[in-house]
Parts: C-alpha cells; structure tokens; sequence
C-alpha cells in the first residue's frame, strides 16, 4: 500500500509519558483513514511490524507520502529529533524536485510564529486551538484531489503546492466587493462587446440565441452585455444564493433566469441540466464567462464538462486578465511590491491565468480558437475615471492578506506583510492622482468552438 499522508508528531515526552500531540495524531489518522485515505501513522506500523522494520518504514513512507501533517504542541517536541528529520527530509525533497506535487501541512499549539522553522513558514499553518481536526482533513482532501486532478490537465496549468495558490478564497460577498465588480462592468465592457459582436456576426441564427453566463455574480455583466439581444434565453448563474437573489431583483430583464449553481460542485452536469430543462433550453448558442475561471482549481475541468452543452455551432467565450501584463511609468517601484505581496499570499487565485486561456480552451477539445486582447490605460481618463481604475485592479488585493492575518493573529510575518501592502496601497493611490503616473494591462479573451 503505497502512502498519501505521513503525520509526524512527538510519541513520548522527557518523561516517557504519552504526549497531548499523540491524541491529535490519532485523531487525524481515524478521520482521514476513515475518509478512504492512506495514512501512516507511526504507532500502528510500530504494532503491526515491530521495532525491528519501523526505521525502514517511515523512510519508505516519506518517499510515498504527498502531505506531511507535522503536529506539535510546543516548540521542544516540533524539534525533537524524529519530527525534525522527518520534516526537514521532506521539505528537502520537495525543494530539491524528487518529490513533485507535494506538502507539508502544520498543526501547531503554543508556537510563536518566529519560533516556527523557515521550513514550514511557508506552507499553509492550521492552529490547534482555532482549527477543528475535520478543517485538517478537509484541507487535505481538498489538496490531494486537486493534485490528482492536475495530474490529468492536459494544459500544463501547474499549481503552487507551496503556497496554496489556486486554491482561491475569493468571496464577492462584501460591501467593497460589489462596488468593485460594478466599476468591473463598465470598465470592461468593450472587451466583451467585441467578443460578442465576432461570435454574433459569426452565428447562422441570432434570433433565439440561448445564452449562459457562469460565474454571473450580481448579474452586473449579464444585464449590461445580453438584454439587448432580442428574443434570446440568458441562463445566469454563481455558486452564491445571495448573488443570485440581488441578480433576480436588481438585474433582471426579459428572457434572463438566474440560478445557484457551483461550477465545481460534482452535480454540476446534473444540476445544469435541471435548470436547461425549467428554461426549454436543449443547448447553448453562447457559453459567457469574464474573469471566472481564474477563480477555479481546475479550469479545464469545467471546460470540458461545458463543452457538450455548446450547439454545433455555437461558441465559448472566456475573459480573464494578467497581472504580467501590467506596464506602468512613474509609479515607483510600488505596483512591483503590491503584486509580489499579493502573489505569494496564500489562497490567492491564478492572477496569471489571462496568458493560459488559449492552451486551455485548446486542450479541452475546442477548435478554431481565437485569442482577442483590450487594453486599458489611463490615457485620457477623469480623475475619478482613474480612481475607479484603481479601486477595480489594485484596491481588492490586501483583502487576501487581512483575512490571512486575522486568522492566523500571532503571525509576525502576516501582519507585517499586511501592514506593507496597506501603506503601498496608499502610496498607489496618491499616485493615480497624478497626471504624470500611467498605467496599462491587458484583458485577454479567448473565443472558440466546439466543432
């Protein structure tokens, strides 16, 4: 039985007796084993096998295992010398490439934030006191299912194992997140426009097109881009029931339907099906997502499942951005220090999805693929034209490293990394003020088929 899960824990103390941290292992070893997971736990292997094959054992599983639990309840047993072998071994191996697709998940008591080894900083930390064992376990789950489904993407869309990224916590349920997405309407809705106008120009028959938009959010996008389609069928919908209820009332017009559906859920197919049903749409003449997929852990998962709804001739079409595509002149090397803040907190979405969009429609089946790109500058806009520039693409970014140091608050580095990007943030803005900073990026939007 090869290994997914390794837990490393202190067994005894100075004393001989059982540690607290042996409960929590066993703990963890009966509800991921009880999940269907692979687990070695060091006591039960010492039964089965005796002390004579337990050495070899353990370096047997730390070459299987793809997550290390490293538990400890002080900073003397995460020292100790089995615990510290074991985690440095591991770690060593994921920084060297023989272990690929790989991580080291702390659970840690009583351990200041500087007192944690620069091995483990910059993976993941759970507490034990804020943390159940079932989030443990769940946030395992989630990895190794992740890892297995990107071991089947054909696109190459790699995902940081180290620092969580993709593995994105963005919610649009927020005061600022909703200012935010409508500014996001506006600001792109040439790029849209022009995408649609190509797949309309390019339809044999507009005159009952049938239209999904995922991910629809508030339905600010969806009203904006296809109520001025006559006679059409528009299916909006977003894994938030309270997004989906402002859409109904707020956004609604003739022929648009909302409904919660999570992109990701495993009833996707069937639960889509349902609401095709309610609404009489047998397939999709448009499949609509902007600024979407970058949210999800495996884009050509919903890609792929998607592309069976499309009618013969019908067309995909994905808006996303990249922040590589970011050029700016005067800024002071601030933009620099935001991204890099941003980029390398935990729990992030895939901010250099724009660039991916092509191989990723090309490798989930889809023919004659087009890219198209809107540039957005500051060149002639208002001051306030500018301040919405600035609240739409850099304002939203210290959110990811609030909620970070909220949940972890003796973390030294996180309210710093916190404090950081706040005073940057502010320094930016003063800069969008002035006339003589510039800024520009790109929106990258991939239009295909599925014939």
């Amino acid at each position: 039985m090869a290994y997914e899960i390794f837990i490393s824990f202190k067994n005894t103390d100075q004393n001989g007796l059982e540690t607290k941290d042996v409960a929590i292992a066993k703990e963890l070893y009966r509800q991921l084993t009880e999940q269907g997971m692979r687990v070695f736990f060091s006591n039960i292997i010492l039964q089965e096998q005796g002390a004579a094959a337990y050495k070899s054992a353990i370096e047997s599983a730390l070459d299987e295992a793809k997550v290390l639990v490293a538990v400890a309840t002080s900073t003397e047993y995460l020292n100790s010398k089995w615990v510290s072998y074991e985690r440095e071994s591991f770690h060593n191996d994921i920084l060297s490439g023989r272990k690929t697709g790989a991580c080291i998940v702390p659970y840690l008591e009583n351990i200041f934030d500087l007192d944690v080894p620069r091995s483990l900083r910059n993976y993941q930390t759970f507490r034990i006191d804020q943390s159940p064992v079932e989030e443990v376990v769940e946030f395992i789950k989630h990895f190794l299912s992740q890892k297995n489904a990107a071991n089947k993407d054909e696109s190459n869309n790699e995902i940081s194992l180290v620092t969580g990224k993709h593995m994105s916590t963005y919610s649009a349920e927020t005061k600022a997140e909703f200012k935010r997405l409508k500014i996001q309407a506006v600001n792109t809705r040439e790029a849209d426009l022009n995408a649609l106008k190509y797949v309309t120009d390019n339809l044999p028959d507009t005159s009952a097109l049938r239209i999904l938009d995922m991910g629809c959010a508030y339905g600010f996008v969806t009203r904006d881009r296809f109520r001025r389609y006559a006679g059409a069928t528009v299916l909006g919908v977003d894994r938030s029931e309270e997004l989906i209820n402002f859409a109904r009332i707020n956004n609604d017009f003739e022929g648009a339907h909302y409904e919660v559906l999570d992109l990701e859920s495993e009833d996707f197919e069937e639960t889509l099906e349902t609401y095709m049903d309610k609404y009489g749409i047998e397939q999709f003449d448009i499949v609509f997502a902007s600024l979407v997929i970058h949210h999800l852990q495996n884009p050509n998962k919903l890609l792929r499942r998607i592309r069976k709804y499309l009618s013969k001739e019908g067309f995909i079409v994905i808006r996303g951005s990249d922040d590589g595509s970011i050029i700016s002149c005067n800024d002071d090397g601030l933009i620099q220090k935001i991204l890099d803040l941003h980029l390398n907190a935990d729990g992030i979405s895939d901010r250099l999805n724009g660039r991916k969009i092509y191989s990723q429609l090309i490798t989930s089946g889809y023919k004659n693929v087009i890219m198209k790109s809107y540039i957005k500058d500051l060149s002639g806009l208002t001051l306030d034209e500018r301040y919405d520039v600035f609240l739409e693409r850099f304002s939203y970014r210290k959110n990811y490293l609030q909620r970070l140091a909220e949940k972890d608050p003796f973390s030294e580095k996180k309210r710093k990394d916190l404090q950081n990007i706040t005073q940057y943030l502010n320094e930016l803005e003063n800069k969008f003020d002035d006339e003589s900073f510039w800024y520009c990026e790109i929106d990258f939007v991939g239009i295909a088929q599925k014939k």
